[in-house]
């Protein structure tokens, strides 16, 4: 198809199969064996078809991790349902069944997954549009912080959101990439499950938190954005 005749419902069925095909290769061999030459012969479609749906290769793998983000929020909602604000005692069970349900997800979607993070992006709308989707996710972890500690602001908040997905993040991917030696999902089950309950029951006795800086403020000394 050329852009002449491809009319708005050939775009949205061109992008969608352009989408599950860099899904396939993505979740078979990674993002970086994605060709374009390779998407329009498995599509049917010709190489420049694919520039009038997608600006580039780089839009088309973020359209592929906004979904994987969008199928992890459903399985979210799906094991666990909608987080309600209640006592902290309820908000901890909550980070311990979330991270639960963060592992199995990984763990069936393991290439995918670890693409979405180690795929760098310049500065773009598609980049925007998948950070409101990983800010969703997110939401998923702010909510029972604000049950869990209701004396923090929501600076305070978002960064210590931030903190917690990181460091499960960060178990959960050096041990399914057999990084630090060879473990079991058990095994990683538990070192997520102390981890996190380790780090709760710290926030839950902690009588002050110290001030976030401010978002974007370069320092001084070092001229580096903070």
């Amino acid at each position: 198809m050329d852009n002449e005749t491809l009319t708005r419902p050939h775009r949205e069925e061109l992008r969608d199969a352009l989408i599950a095909a860099a899904t396939r290769t993505i979740s078979e061999r990674g993002h970086q064996a994605l060709r374009a030459r390779e998407l329009a012969t498995e599509v049917g479609c010709s190489v420049g078809s694919i520039y009038n749906v997608f600006p580039d290769i780089d839009a088309l793998v973020l359209a592929v991790k906004g979904q994987t983000l969008d199928r992890l929020q459903a399985e979210v909602l799906r094991r666990l349902g909608p987080f309600e604000p209640r006592a902290p005692a309820e908000a901890r069970n909550r980070f311990l069944a979330l991270g639960k349900v963060y592992i199995q997800f990984a763990h069936d979607n393991w290439r995918l997954w670890s693409s979405a993070f180690e795929h760098a992006s310049p500065n773009s709308p598609a980049l925007d549009a998948y950070m409101q989707r990983l800010d969703v996710i997110l939401t998923n972890i702010e909510a029972p912080l604000g049950a869990l500690l209701p004396g923090i602001d929501e600076p305070q908040r978002r960064l210590l959101a931030r903190a917690l997905f990181g460091s499960v993040h960060g178990v959960v991917t050096l041990g399914l990439d057999q990084k630090l030696g060879a473990i079991s999902l058990d095994e990683l089950r538990w070192q997520v499950e102390t981890v996190l309950s380790a780090t709760l029951n710290g926030l839950m006795v902690a009588t002050a938190f110290p001030k976030p800086p401010i978002h974007g403020r370069e320092d001084a000394e070092t001229g580096r954005r903070t």
